[in-house]
């Protein structure tokens, strides 16, 4: 999503969980992989993880 790169992971669960709907979470470094590194916040240039557009999608096995 981020400047049309696709980003991608694998090999995770998707556990429904009480958080707001059109949400996800995920732990780090396990998601390290889907912040763009040159996606960052204005003042401190931390990479924007708090705030990344994800697709999900069933893989196959």
């Amino acid at each position: 999503h981020w400047q049309e790169e696709q980003r991608t992971v694998q090999s995770f669960y998707a556990i429904p969980y009480d958080i707001p709907r059109g949400s996800a979470a995920a732990y780090f470094p396990e998601a390290n992989p889907l912040v763009p590194i040159d996606s960052t916040a204005l003042e401190s240039n931390t990479p924007t993880s708090k705030a990344v557009e994800i697709s999900v999608q069933a893989s196959s096995r």
